[in-house]
């Protein structure tokens, strides 16, 4: 280890310890020099396991994830159309940047009401069950929705159609940190997404939302989507909320985010590996996401490639 580490002044040769104290700092420091070079890498204890009840120490000190699930060879896509896409898509990504930081912010004046109106409003961060709803809708069946608590934990529980039902036990007491102003109005348009009979449709990543939308909160919803991916069928607008919010994450991405990123790519290749037509609408969606995740975000690991 000296030779990666810078030396602060120089110590004469090392000096074998003995009985006698040392008299400078320096003799010191040579003893301690001579014991340090004696001192092995690795040190591995000696456990008496007649004293503990495990009889062998454990070999086994995580239980390793699921690897990628292999699919027919003619459902992958090209190493061409692959790097011809990520091309694409880092321009893409460019693009949306620029668009997001030129479009001027909406002013809660007379002369943009009207414009404001037919801008859904953005659910709170926190609040996952609103979020699922704004992206997805629902069957107008709210009065269903089930929660575990309070912190907006759901349960994920696969429906017919794919419909998101939910019990809400809604407690008009639960404090918010809506900002001064704005809780009255953010109330109603909350209650009327959980209180409404009628069915809700849900919105698209269009660039008014998008450009809404900053880093934590593009993170956030990229660990929803991936969460509510894990326990449902993949579809159509599902893919386009995740291409768009992929097109947004900046890097580089948190442990927690590459982690979620991993159990997606996943989840991605159980769905490639049950298709078994070539002409499947949702072929090319699942190719996109997992050659976003795996190359452009580089979450495929090399083991993975024994199973493309």
């Amino acid at each position: 280890m000296d030779e990666f580490q810078s030396k602060a002044f120089e110590v004469g040769e090392e000096i074998e310890p003995d009985d006698n104290e040392p008299l400078t700092g320096e003799e010191y420091l040579q003893r301690v020099k001579w014991q340090s070079n004696r001192c092995p890498s690795v040190v591995v204890a000696n456990i008496d396991y007649s004293k503990i009840k495990i009889t062998t120490p454990s070999k086994t000190y995580f239980t390793l994830p699921p690897s990628i699930t292999k699919c027919k060879k003619e459902l992958l896509p090209t190493p061409i159309w692959e790097k011809e896409f990520l091309n694409d898509f880092s321009e893409f990504r460019q693009k949306l940047q620029n668009i997001k930081s030129n479009k001027p912010k909406n002013n809660n004046n007379n002369n943009n009401s009207n414009n404001n109106s037919l801008i859904p409003q953005i659910p709170h961060i926190n609040d996952k069950r609103y979020w699922y709803i704004f992206c997805f809708g629902s069957n107008g069946n709210n009065s269903d929705l089930k929660m575990k608590d309070v912190n907006n934990e759901f349960c994920d529980e696969e429906y017919e159609n794919n419909d998101y039902e939910e019990e809400v036990e809604y407690n008009e007491n639960e404090e918010g940190e809506e900002e001064e102003g704005e809780e009255d109005e953010e109330d109603e348009d909350e209650e009327d997404y959980y209180t409404t009979k009628k069915p809700t449709i849900g919105n698209k990543p269009t660039m008014d939302i998008l450009c809404r939308l900053d880093h934590v909160l593009t993170v956030a919803l990229v660990n929803y989507h991936i969460e509510w991916l894990e326990k449902r069928e993949f579809t159509q607008d599902r893919s386009y909320w995740l291409y768009m919010l992929l097109s947004l994450l900046e890097k580089p991405i948190d442990p927690d985010t590459c982690s979620n990123l991993r159990s997606c790519i996943r989840r991605l290749s159980v769905f490639r590996s049950k298709i078994t037509n070539l002409n499947d609408p949702n072929l090319p969606s699942i190719n996109i996401l997992f050659t976003i995740i795996g190359k452009y975000f580089d979450q495929l690991e090399p083991s993975d490639i024994l199973y493309l």
